[in-house]
Protein backbone atom coordinates (compact mmCIF):
# COMPACT_ATOMS: atom_id res chain seq x y z
CA UNK A 1 0.00 0.00 0.00
CA UNK A 2 1.31 3.42 -0.97
CA UNK A 3 1.97 5.70 2.00
CA UNK A 4 -0.71 8.37 2.22
CA UNK A 5 0.03 12.07 2.60
CA UNK A 6 -2.55 12.68 5.32
CA UNK A 7 -1.82 16.38 5.92
CA UNK A 8 -2.22 17.15 2.21
CA UNK A 9 -5.51 15.28 2.14
CA UNK A 10 -6.90 17.43 4.94
CA UNK A 11 -5.41 20.67 3.56
CA UNK A 12 -5.43 20.31 -0.26
CA UNK A 13 -3.56 22.83 -2.44
CA UNK A 14 -5.87 25.71 -3.25
CA UNK A 15 -5.93 28.38 -5.92
CA UNK A 16 -6.66 31.49 -3.82
CA UNK A 17 -9.99 33.28 -4.14
CA UNK A 18 -9.39 36.53 -2.21
CA UNK A 19 -12.97 37.75 -2.73
CA UNK A 20 -14.26 34.66 -0.92
CA UNK A 21 -11.46 33.16 1.13
CA UNK A 22 -9.75 36.31 2.30
CA UNK A 23 -6.32 37.75 1.57
CA UNK A 24 -3.21 35.62 2.09
CA UNK A 25 -1.18 35.84 5.31
CA UNK A 26 2.59 35.98 5.65
CA UNK A 27 4.34 32.86 6.92
CA UNK A 28 6.20 34.90 9.54
CA UNK A 29 2.94 36.34 10.91
CA UNK A 30 1.40 32.88 11.24
CA UNK A 31 4.49 31.52 13.02
CA UNK A 32 4.50 34.47 15.44
CA UNK A 33 0.87 33.81 16.33
CA UNK A 34 1.58 30.10 16.89
CA UNK A 35 4.62 30.78 19.10
CA UNK A 36 2.74 33.28 21.25
CA UNK A 37 0.62 30.48 22.69
CA UNK A 38 2.78 27.80 24.42
CA UNK A 39 0.12 25.08 24.12
CA UNK A 40 -0.38 25.69 20.39
CA UNK A 41 3.36 25.85 19.79
CA UNK A 42 3.92 22.57 21.66
CA UNK A 43 1.39 20.76 19.48
CA UNK A 44 2.78 22.41 16.34
CA UNK A 45 6.34 21.33 17.18
CA UNK A 46 5.11 17.76 17.73
CA UNK A 47 3.87 17.58 14.12
CA UNK A 48 5.99 16.12 11.34
CA UNK A 49 7.62 18.67 8.98
CA UNK A 50 5.13 17.61 6.31
CA UNK A 51 2.18 18.25 8.63
CA UNK A 52 3.65 21.59 9.77
CA UNK A 53 3.92 22.78 6.17
CA UNK A 54 0.34 21.73 5.38
CA UNK A 55 -0.90 23.53 8.49
CA UNK A 56 1.05 26.71 7.69
CA UNK A 57 -0.10 26.53 4.06
CA UNK A 58 -3.73 26.59 5.15
CA UNK A 59 -3.20 29.46 7.61
CA UNK A 60 -1.41 31.43 4.88
CA UNK A 61 -4.30 30.89 2.45
CA UNK A 62 -2.41 28.59 0.08
CA UNK A 63 -4.39 25.47 0.98
CA UNK A 64 -8.04 24.67 1.44
CA UNK A 65 -9.72 22.56 4.13
CA UNK A 66 -11.63 19.32 3.58
CA UNK A 67 -14.66 19.59 5.88
CA UNK A 68 -15.45 15.89 5.39
CA UNK A 69 -13.02 14.93 8.18
CA UNK A 70 -14.77 14.25 11.48
CA UNK A 71 -13.59 17.17 13.72
CA UNK A 72 -14.16 19.79 11.02
CA UNK A 73 -17.52 18.46 9.84
CA UNK A 74 -18.88 18.33 13.38
CA UNK A 75 -17.71 21.90 14.02
CA UNK A 76 -19.08 23.36 10.78
CA UNK A 77 -22.44 21.56 11.21
CA UNK A 78 -22.75 21.75 15.01
CA UNK A 79 -26.52 22.38 15.59
CA UNK A 80 -25.79 24.48 18.69
CA UNK A 81 -23.12 26.66 17.06
CA UNK A 82 -24.84 26.86 13.68
CA UNK A 83 -28.57 26.14 13.97
CA UNK A 84 -30.22 25.12 10.71
CA UNK A 85 -27.17 24.04 8.71
CA UNK A 86 -27.46 20.32 9.32
CA UNK A 87 -31.25 20.62 9.02
CA UNK A 88 -30.83 22.10 5.56
CA UNK A 89 -28.31 19.48 4.39
CA UNK A 90 -30.40 16.56 5.65
CA UNK A 91 -33.61 18.07 4.23
CA UNK A 92 -32.03 18.09 0.77
CA UNK A 93 -30.77 14.52 1.11
CA UNK A 94 -34.01 13.13 2.57
CA UNK A 95 -36.08 15.21 0.13
CA UNK A 96 -38.33 16.47 2.94
CA UNK A 97 -38.02 19.25 5.50
CA UNK A 98 -36.51 17.96 8.75
CA UNK A 99 -35.18 19.53 11.94
CA UNK A 100 -32.37 18.12 14.09
CA UNK A 101 -33.24 17.86 17.79
CA UNK A 102 -29.80 16.81 19.04
CA UNK A 103 -26.60 14.95 18.25
CA UNK A 104 -26.24 11.54 19.92
CA UNK A 105 -23.12 9.56 20.80
CA UNK A 106 -22.83 6.65 18.32
CA UNK A 107 -22.42 3.89 20.98
CA UNK A 108 -22.15 1.22 18.32
CA UNK A 109 -21.82 -2.43 19.13
CA UNK A 110 -18.52 -3.87 17.84
CA UNK A 111 -20.14 -5.31 14.70
CA UNK A 112 -16.93 -4.96 12.71
CA UNK A 113 -13.36 -3.89 13.36
CA UNK A 114 -13.01 -2.68 9.79
CA UNK A 115 -13.44 1.03 10.42
CA UNK A 116 -10.30 2.02 8.53
CA UNK A 117 -12.15 3.68 5.68
CA UNK A 118 -14.40 5.85 7.86
CA UNK A 119 -13.35 9.49 8.22
CA UNK A 120 -16.57 11.00 9.58
CA UNK A 121 -19.50 9.59 11.55
CA UNK A 122 -22.36 11.50 13.19
CA UNK A 123 -25.68 10.32 14.63
CA UNK A 124 -28.58 12.76 15.09
CA UNK A 125 -32.16 12.55 16.28
CA UNK A 126 -34.81 14.53 14.44
CA UNK A 127 -37.63 16.34 16.21
CA UNK A 128 -40.08 13.58 15.20
CA UNK A 129 -37.88 10.92 16.84
CA UNK A 130 -36.27 9.48 13.72
CA UNK A 131 -32.56 8.63 13.89
CA UNK A 132 -30.19 9.58 11.09
CA UNK A 133 -26.63 8.27 10.91
CA UNK A 134 -24.32 10.11 8.47
CA UNK A 135 -20.99 8.57 7.45
CA UNK A 136 -18.20 9.79 5.24
CA UNK A 137 -16.05 7.03 3.78
CA UNK A 138 -12.71 7.79 2.17
CA UNK A 139 -12.99 4.60 0.12
CA UNK A 140 -16.38 2.91 -0.04
CA UNK A 141 -16.60 -0.40 1.80
CA UNK A 142 -17.12 -3.68 0.03
CA UNK A 143 -20.57 -5.17 0.70
CA UNK A 144 -22.05 -1.70 1.44
CA UNK A 145 -25.69 -2.77 1.83
CA UNK A 146 -24.87 -5.72 4.10
CA UNK A 147 -22.80 -3.47 6.36
CA UNK A 148 -25.46 -0.75 6.39
CA UNK A 149 -28.19 -3.23 7.32
CA UNK A 150 -26.09 -4.32 10.30
CA UNK A 151 -25.65 -0.74 11.52
CA UNK A 152 -29.28 0.05 10.77
CA UNK A 153 -30.37 -2.92 12.87
CA UNK A 154 -28.07 -1.72 15.65
CA UNK A 155 -29.77 1.70 15.61
CA UNK A 156 -33.23 0.10 15.73
CA UNK A 157 -32.28 -2.05 18.72
CA UNK A 158 -30.82 1.02 20.45
CA UNK A 159 -34.03 2.95 19.84
CA UNK A 160 -36.15 -0.02 20.96
CA UNK A 161 -34.24 -0.29 24.25
CA UNK A 162 -34.50 3.45 24.94
CA UNK A 163 -38.19 3.83 24.04
CA UNK A 164 -39.30 0.66 25.82
CA UNK A 165 -37.52 1.70 29.01
CA UNK A 166 -39.08 5.18 28.82
CA UNK A 167 -42.64 4.02 28.06
CA UNK A 168 -42.77 0.90 30.20
CA UNK A 169 -46.09 -0.95 29.88
CA UNK A 170 -47.42 1.71 27.50
CA UNK A 171 -44.83 0.68 24.88
CA UNK A 172 -46.02 -0.49 21.44
CA UNK A 173 -44.01 -1.23 18.32
CA UNK A 174 -45.67 1.77 16.69
CA UNK A 175 -43.47 3.86 18.98
CA UNK A 176 -40.40 2.83 16.95
CA UNK A 177 -39.48 5.48 14.39
CA UNK A 178 -37.68 4.88 11.07
CA UNK A 179 -33.89 5.13 10.95
CA UNK A 180 -31.78 6.42 8.07
CA UNK A 181 -28.21 5.46 7.20
CA UNK A 182 -26.65 8.05 4.88
CA UNK A 183 -23.29 7.07 3.41
CA UNK A 184 -21.08 9.54 1.54
CA UNK A 185 -18.22 7.95 -0.40
CA UNK A 186 -15.24 9.93 -1.67
CA UNK A 187 -14.24 6.90 -3.77
CA UNK A 188 -17.19 4.60 -4.34
CA UNK A 189 -16.91 0.82 -4.98
CA UNK A 190 -17.07 -0.56 -8.52
CA UNK A 191 -20.76 -1.52 -8.32
CA UNK A 192 -21.77 2.15 -8.07
CA UNK A 193 -19.86 3.01 -11.24
CA UNK A 194 -22.39 0.98 -13.22
CA UNK A 195 -24.62 4.04 -12.71
CA UNK A 196 -22.42 6.93 -13.97
CA UNK A 197 -25.34 9.38 -14.04
CA UNK A 198 -26.79 8.53 -10.63
CA UNK A 199 -24.65 9.70 -7.70
CA UNK A 200 -27.48 9.42 -5.14
CA UNK A 201 -29.20 6.08 -4.44
CA UNK A 202 -32.21 5.95 -2.09
CA UNK A 203 -33.65 2.63 -0.95
CA UNK A 204 -37.38 1.86 -0.99
CA UNK A 205 -39.42 -0.99 0.45
CA UNK A 206 -42.15 -2.86 -1.43
CA UNK A 207 -44.05 -6.15 -1.69
CA UNK A 208 -44.62 -7.99 -4.97
CA UNK A 209 -48.39 -7.75 -4.41
CA UNK A 210 -48.35 -3.97 -4.15
CA UNK A 211 -49.03 -4.04 -0.40
CA UNK A 212 -47.91 -0.68 0.99
CA UNK A 213 -46.01 -0.59 4.28
CA UNK A 214 -43.19 1.70 5.36
CA UNK A 215 -39.75 0.33 6.14
CA UNK A 216 -38.04 1.13 9.43
CA UNK A 217 -34.60 0.86 7.77
CA UNK A 218 -33.75 3.33 5.01
CA UNK A 219 -30.45 3.72 3.17
CA UNK A 220 -29.01 6.50 1.03
CA UNK A 221 -25.66 6.09 -0.74
CA UNK A 222 -23.98 9.16 -2.24
CA UNK A 223 -20.97 8.81 -4.56
CA UNK A 224 -19.05 12.09 -4.50
CA UNK A 225 -16.56 10.87 -7.13
CA UNK A 226 -19.35 10.06 -9.59
CA UNK A 227 -21.05 13.39 -8.82
CA UNK A 228 -17.87 15.35 -9.59
CA UNK A 229 -17.55 13.72 -13.02
CA UNK A 230 -21.05 14.76 -14.04
CA UNK A 231 -22.12 18.00 -15.73
CA UNK A 232 -24.59 20.05 -13.68
CA UNK A 233 -26.16 22.78 -15.78
CA UNK A 234 -28.89 23.75 -13.33
CA UNK A 235 -27.46 23.68 -9.84
CA UNK A 236 -29.92 22.35 -7.26
CA UNK A 237 -29.32 22.97 -3.57
CA UNK A 238 -28.39 19.30 -3.13
CA UNK A 239 -25.82 19.73 -5.93
CA UNK A 240 -24.41 22.71 -4.05
CA UNK A 241 -24.07 20.69 -0.84
CA UNK A 242 -22.31 17.86 -2.69
CA UNK A 243 -19.90 20.34 -4.28
CA UNK A 244 -19.27 21.88 -0.85
CA UNK A 245 -18.44 18.45 0.62
CA UNK A 246 -16.55 17.05 -2.35
CA UNK A 247 -14.81 19.80 -4.29
CA UNK A 248 -12.09 22.41 -3.65
CA UNK A 249 -12.16 23.73 -7.22
CA UNK A 250 -12.38 27.56 -7.15
CA UNK A 251 -14.82 27.50 -10.06
CA UNK A 252 -17.14 25.23 -8.07
CA UNK A 253 -16.87 27.47 -4.99
CA UNK A 254 -17.77 30.56 -7.03
CA UNK A 255 -20.68 28.77 -8.67
CA UNK A 256 -22.06 27.56 -5.33
CA UNK A 257 -21.97 31.04 -3.77
CA UNK A 258 -23.49 32.72 -6.81
CA UNK A 259 -26.37 30.21 -6.86
CA UNK A 260 -26.84 29.92 -3.08
CA UNK A 261 -25.30 32.93 -1.28
CA UNK A 262 -25.79 31.45 2.20
CA UNK A 263 -22.82 29.14 1.48
CA UNK A 264 -20.50 32.16 1.79
CA UNK A 265 -21.07 31.99 5.55
CA UNK A 266 -19.87 28.36 5.60
CA UNK A 267 -16.77 29.18 3.59
CA UNK A 268 -16.12 32.18 5.84
CA UNK A 269 -16.19 29.85 8.86
CA UNK A 270 -13.49 27.79 7.16
CA UNK A 271 -11.45 30.94 6.53
CA UNK A 272 -11.80 31.95 10.18
CA UNK A 273 -9.87 28.83 11.18
CA UNK A 274 -6.81 30.44 9.57
CA UNK A 275 -6.83 33.13 12.26
CA UNK A 276 -7.42 30.77 15.19
CA UNK A 277 -4.52 28.29 15.06
CA UNK A 278 -5.11 27.07 18.62
CA UNK A 279 -8.58 25.76 17.81
CA UNK A 280 -7.54 24.57 14.37
CA UNK A 281 -4.45 22.64 15.43
CA UNK A 282 -6.42 20.65 17.98
CA UNK A 283 -8.89 19.49 15.31
CA UNK A 284 -6.07 18.91 12.81
CA UNK A 285 -4.18 16.72 15.30
CA UNK A 286 -7.33 14.73 16.01
CA UNK A 287 -8.00 14.22 12.30
CA UNK A 288 -4.41 13.06 11.76
CA UNK A 289 -4.65 10.67 14.72
CA UNK A 290 -7.81 9.08 13.32
CA UNK A 291 -6.31 8.82 9.84
CA UNK A 292 -3.05 7.29 11.10
CA UNK A 293 -4.96 4.80 13.23
CA UNK A 294 -7.29 3.91 10.38
CA UNK A 295 -4.41 3.54 7.92
CA UNK A 296 -2.77 0.98 10.19
CA UNK A 297 -6.07 -0.93 10.40
CA UNK A 298 -6.46 -0.70 6.64
CA UNK A 299 -2.96 -2.07 6.08
CA UNK A 300 -3.63 -4.90 8.53
CA UNK A 301 -6.86 -5.72 6.71
CA UNK A 302 -5.03 -5.68 3.37
CA UNK A 303 -2.32 -7.99 4.71
CA UNK A 304 -4.93 -10.35 6.17
CA UNK A 305 -6.66 -10.46 2.80
CA UNK A 306 -3.39 -11.18 0.97
CA UNK A 307 -2.47 -13.90 3.47
CA UNK A 308 -5.90 -15.47 3.10
CA UNK A 309 -5.57 -15.38 -0.68
CA UNK A 310 -2.11 -16.93 -0.53
CA UNK A 311 -3.31 -19.61 1.87
CA UNK A 312 -6.14 -20.40 -0.53
CA UNK A 313 -3.67 -20.72 -3.42
CA UNK A 314 -1.37 -22.93 -1.33
CA UNK A 315 -4.30 -25.09 -0.26
CA UNK A 316 -5.37 -25.46 -3.88
CA UNK A 317 -1.81 -26.39 -4.90
CA UNK A 318 -1.61 -28.94 -2.05
CA UNK A 319 -4.87 -30.46 -3.26
CA UNK A 320 -3.53 -30.67 -6.81
CA UNK A 321 -0.32 -32.28 -5.57
CA UNK A 322 -2.31 -34.88 -3.62
CA UNK A 323 -4.33 -35.69 -6.73
CA UNK A 324 -1.13 -36.10 -8.77
CA UNK A 325 0.34 -38.35 -6.08
CA UNK A 326 -2.81 -40.47 -6.11
CA UNK A 327 -2.60 -40.72 -9.90
CA UNK A 328 1.07 -41.66 -9.69
CA UNK A 329 0.32 -44.36 -7.11
CA UNK A 330 -2.45 -45.73 -9.32
CA UNK A 331 -0.12 -45.88 -12.34
CA UNK A 332 2.57 -47.60 -10.27
CA UNK A 333 0.08 -50.22 -9.08
CA UNK A 334 -1.03 -50.85 -12.66
CA UNK A 335 2.58 -51.22 -13.83
CA UNK A 336 3.22 -53.89 -11.20
CA UNK A 337 0.37 -56.12 -12.39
Amino acid sequence: MTELNHPAQIFPVLHPLPQILGNPRLRADVLIQIRRDPETNTVFQSLTPQAQEAFLGFCMGERGLKVTYDPFFKHIFDPQLHPGRLDRLLSCILDQKVTVRNVLPPKRRPISEKSALLIMDILVQLTDGRLVNVEMQRIGYDFPIERSFCYGADLLVRQYDTVREAQGKAFTYQSIKPIYVIVFMEQSPATFHSYPNDPVHRSWFHFDTGLEMDSLQNFIFISLDIFRRMTHNNLTELDAWLYFLGSDDPADILRIIRSYPFFQELYQDIVNFRFHPKELISMFSEALRIMDQNTVKYMIDELKTKISQQESVISQKDSEIEKLRAQLAAYERQSQK
